[in-house]
């Protein structure tokens, strides 16, 4: 395994079977793949590997994960992307691959500051997760300037992931 905090796998790769997959479920943490298509790239973080007691605080806190996942994406994304968001998954789609690895990394260490644990992780001063993307300098593409689509799905009443 690499020191990414995500995996790389061709769009045609089954990866739910992978070492990093069981790595995540092992470690309980957050299971993000970058698969690689022809011309782009998605970027999806999955909860299958997150433990049940995970469940409140990740529903209670959708509003501000929703929002630092956008603004991740934003930094990241090109007119053909696109944003999903729910409690248990979120995608950014279509990044250009370059992008795509560096969007992975940082999505990754959201979800890992949401986690119930993350407290005793290094969290630098401004301690939220949301505060800490805020700090962060937003990139300059021309690229990023035309509007981007977003969908947000509706969040599920049932505890299935």
């Amino acid at each position: 395994m690499s020191d990414a905090p995500f995996e790389l796998v061709d769009a045609k790769d089954s990866f739910i079977d992978s070492d990093w997959f069981h790595h995540c479920r092992e470690t309980h943490t957050p299971f993000v793949v970058v698969r690689s298509g022809e011309h782009s790239a998605d970027v999806l973080w999955d909860y299958i590997t997150l433990p049940p007691e995970c469940d409140a605080g990740l529903r209670e806190n959708l509003s501000a994960l929703e929002q630092d996942a956008r603004a991740i994406f934003d930094r990241y994304a090109i007119p053909e992307s696109y944003l999903r968001v729910k409690a248990t998954l979120i995608g950014f789609d279509r990044l250009p691959f370059d992008r795509a690895k560096s969007a992975a990394a940082e999505l990754y260490h959201l979800i890992a500051a949401y986690l119930p644990d993350a407290e005793a992780e290094d969290v630098p001063s401004g301690g939220t997760a949301h505060e800490r993307l805020t700090q962060t300098d937003a990139r300059s593409d021309p690229a990023t300037s035309a509007p981007l689509q977003l969908w947000v799905e509706a969040a599920s009443t049932s505890s299935a992931a």
